[in-house]
């Protein structure tokens, strides 16, 4: 069983967490992963900016971030992922597209992560990319 906590901190847009469960859980079935745990934080730029200042040392607003937490103590626990629903805002405006999309595209950019993936070259990140599209493509069939 997929079990999904999350936490709203943020008051930029109002979000259906019901949806956000059920659309997370489809991607779970399409990565083939069962019985994890998954935390989700939802935040503004402010929030994330301080995070990535003391866990990366960069003093800059960032869309997602993913901390892998699972040990011998919780060998179920994936771990978080902490999104800044405001960033997914402006950079939808940006790019003209659905803020929600924009939101989505970052909550399975931090489960890749999770689970391994990694975009530090630009062939892992073209892996990547790929699977993005992928599992953002099968999503929309839902």
């Amino acid at each position: 069983m997929i079990v999904i906590e999350t936490t709203n901190q943020q008051k930029v847009k109002r979000i259906n967490l019901k949806q956000l469960h059920k659309d997370l859980k489809r991607i779970f079935v399409c990565l083939d992963i069962s019985s994890k745990k998954l935390s989700i934080l939802l935040c503004d730029n402010a929030f994330i900016k301080k995070l990535n200042k003391k866990y990366f040392k960069k003093f800059s607003v960032t869309d997602v971030i993913a901390f892998p937490l699972a040990d011998s103590f919780q060998p179920d626990y994936l771990g978080e992922v902490i999104v800044s629903v405001e960033e997914a805002v402006r950079i939808a405006k940006r790019l003209d597209c659905r803020w929600q999309d924009e939101l989505n595209l970052y909550l399975i950019h931090g489960i890749l992560h999770l689970i391994g993936y990694d975009d530090r070259t630009n062939l892992k990140r073209a892996r990547m990319e790929k699977k993005q599209e992928e599992l953002l493509k099968l999503k929309d069939k839902g």
